[in-house]
């Protein structure tokens, strides 16, 4: 759509420093150490349920929107007008365009809390957080408006969605595990629709499917992670601030550690970057991986990391 180039065209036109540092920090929350950070917090220090329903949303609506990604194979904007600016962030902008993962990461994270909480001061801070994200979006060429509207009206209405299976499904081991195979089933079904596609451009399939494959296993790490903390830790809350400052830093210092890590030796095995076009079978081992580090990394976030900081006492 014409108008669509047009807005970010504008947007662009304001390309001075101060803009371009401006954009940047919104776009950040949409971003995975946001988000992490964000998820993390409410859970080991704020609110442990609020975080379980909080994280539940998030990872349901970044495996839908990875899903989506896939069957509507949108260009971004910089790769299909070469007169767009397209060397911002260009890290933040892979596989395809509709709808804005970040946009709709934001809107989840963001939104989920509003819908939990019921404040109103945070129902403000949350829509402009979404509302900025989205705007940066477009301002750094790597969405169009469609892209970030369905991004934000996906997360919103997943929260919404999965905060009414909250409340009307007492058994929500039953919930966990029913999506859990979903999500494995789609995970398959795009595997395989895609791996005919691609047949002759593994780095192409590797870089479109990749995100699927670590949100897949960053939601079974989650839900298993939340069995295992129900069943063998339970975790108390507290109100002590100095003891909350270290579970939150140490709990994020942790989680990408592990992340980091993990990418690096799991680099020494399949480098995704070094991937030829007929690579195939070694693409799908490198998404594999992917999907084993996100799971490992979230597993350990909920499930372990907590029985750490309760034999600790802090």
């Amino acid at each position: 759509m014409g108008f669509e180039v047009e807005i970010i065209q504008w947007l662009q036109t304001f390309s001075d420093a101060i803009t371009k540092g401006f954009f940047t920090f919104w776009t950040m929350f949409g971003e995975e150490l946001i988000i992490i950070a964000i998820m993390g917090f409410i859970f080991w220090c704020f609110d442990k349920e609020a975080g379980e329903f909080i994280g539940f949303s998030v990872f349901i609506s970044l495996i839908m929107n990875s899903v989506i990604k896939v069957i509507v194979k949108r260009i971004r904007p910089f790769d299909a007008y070469e007169d767009l600016i397209h060397n911002w962030r260009d890290e933040t902008a892979g596989g395809y365009s509709f709808p804005s993962g970040h946009t709709q990461g934001a809107s989840s994270v963001f939104g989920s809390a509003a819908v939990w909480f019921k404040k109103r001061w945070l129902t403000i801070i949350a829509t402009v957080i979404i509302i900025m994200v989205a705007i940066s979006r477009m301002y750094l060429g790597a969405h169009y408006l469609t892209d970030v509207i369905a991004g934000g009206l996906l997360g919103i209405g997943i929260a919404l969605l999965v905060h009414y299976l909250f409340k009307i499904i007492p058994n929500r081991n039953q919930l966990y595990l029913w999506t859990m195979v979903g999500s494995i089933f789609l995970l398959a079904i795009m595997f395989l629709t895609q791996m005919q596609a691609f047949a002759n451009d593994a780095p192409n399939f590797y870089s479109k499917l990749e995100g699927l494959f670590k949100m897949t296993g960053a939601f079974i790490g989650f839900v298993g992670g939340i069995m295992y903390e129900k069943q063998h830790v339970n975790f108390s809350m507290h109100r002590v601030i100095w003891k909350n400052l270290i579970r939150f830093l140490a709990g994020v210092a942790i989680v990408m550690g592990i992340r980091y890590s993990l990418s690096f030796l799991f680099d020494l095995i399949i480098n995704p970057e070094s991937l030829g076009v007929t690579d195939i079978a070694l693409a799908g081992v490198a998404m594999t991986l992917d999907l084993v580090r996100y799971f490992i990394m979230v597993f350990i976030a909920i499930g372990i990391y907590p029985l750490v900081f309760k034999k600790l006492k802090i």
